[in-house]
């Protein structure tokens, strides 16, 4: 078996120059010129012909055969980053979820493979993906294509986390992440001043009913065996104490660890929507935008965790429990198997992914670009 942490540890400076370099210059959502420019470039420079795909960049290495993808997503937070980091964000968006790591670990696993293109038993596809913290970009690169021509066997990815040890990777056969469903309540009632209820119909009234019955889908009517959060996060409605508003709002999400649950609770969701509508004489509609469940390949994670093993520098181990966050790399899952992996760049006690303050150590993360080479390697023999 090659040994890959050397090769990374010679390209270990580039990997941390194209990270601190993509995240000065972060971007949001669906729409990263610059950060997709700098990809296109280092790519055309390791001899790739990248292309366009769903709004992100794909390329291919190797020769016919088996196909395996690796994923990594580009995009950052509307979060104002709060350090001093000589590196820190120029814009007003910031890589507090740890994005660039990821985009500069695949552009290293990109060199490795490139310098060793001959061992490769297949192809290779490299997924840079927009969108992620939105839940469009998977999505929309699936529909434009990314997992065909060729037509892609199995795919890798994982998740830098700021709050684990430096150097622990860890993956986790089965349900990994949980589904998300983010959904909003609109209730329309009827105004009128608040001395008379009578010629009202209360929105609120109408929404506290709501609010009470979905609490209890999940202290009542869901087993602790089949664990799922529903959190509503936001009741508005009037603006002033001696009126009764004419609307109320309420948006929450759900996460669940199985469709079956997830199904289920959504349909008595929208069943208690009805029920509290007749019963107070509302009109309420729902929105949701959801995620799918990301689920772990056994097969092709007990494949590759004994190559992954053999990488020094890691402390690598089997989870025994899922996340309770979610991934649109989901949609990947649904459809082929897949091996999602968490890696730790920081410690215990560090502000968490998401904080304005996280802190990611980037001296590592050559080691999951070895990763990702040695376990592509792996599954095209």
């Amino acid at each position: 078996m090659k040994n890959w942490v050397k090769d990374a540890e010679s390209i270990k400076e580039q990997i941390i120059s194209d990270r601190r370099y993509l995240h000065e210059h972060a971007e949001f959502g669906m729409n990263l010129p610059k950060t997709k420019a700098y990809v296109v470039k280092r790519l055309t420079e390791m001899g790739y012909r990248p292309e366009e795909c769903g709004g992100g960049i794909v390329a291919t290495i190797g020769k016919k055969g088996k196909v395996i993808l690796i994923r990594a997503d580009m995009d950052a937070l509307q979060v104002k980053e709060e350090n001093q980091l000589p590196f820190r964000s120029k814009t007003n968006v910031a890589h507090m979820c740890g994005h660039d790591l990821h985009t500069a670990i695949l552009l290293g696993t990109a060199a490795l493979l490139k310098k060793n293109e001959e061992r490769l038993g297949g192809t290779v596809k490299l997924m840079f993906q927009p969108g992620e913290e939105i839940g469009a970009g998977a999505k929309s690169m699936i529909e434009h294509g990314v997992l065909e021509n060729p037509k892609v066997d199995a795919a890798l990815s994982l998740h830098v986390i700021s709050h684990i040890e430096n150097g622990k990777l860890s993956f986790k056969v089965g349900a990994a992440f949980s589904s998300a469903d983010i959904f909003k309540i609109e209730i329309k009632g009827k105004g009128a001043h608040g001395s008379a209820p009578e010629y009202a119909i209360d929105p609120i009234y109408a929404g506290v009913q709501v609010y009470q019955a979905i609490e209890g889908i999940i202290s009542r009517e869901t087993s602790m065996f089949q664990s799922a959060v529903c959190t509503i996060g936001h009741f508005e409605a009037g603006k002033m104490g001696n009126i009764i508003p004419e609307t109320a709002t309420l948006e929450g999400s759900l996460r669940c660890y199985d469709e079956e649950s997830r199904k289920r609770i959504l349909s008595r969701i929208e069943e208690i929507l009805k029920g509290v509508e007749r019963a107070t004489g509302t009109m309420i509609t729902m929105e949701s935008m959801g995620l799918p469940l990301l689920k772990n390949s056994e097969d092709l994670c007990r494949k590759l965790a004994p190559t992954i093993s053999q990488i020094e520098g890691l402390d690598f181990y089997e989870e025994s429990v899922p996340i309770n966050a979610s991934e649109d790399f989901g949609y990947v899952s649904e459809i082929i198997p897949t091996m999602y992996m968490l890696l730790g760049v920081g410690k215990t006690g560090m502000p968490v992914n998401h904080n304005a303050k996280a802190i990611f150590q980037d001296d590592k993360i050559y080691l999951a670009s070895a990763v990702f080479a040695s376990a592509a390697e792996t599954y095209l023999k």
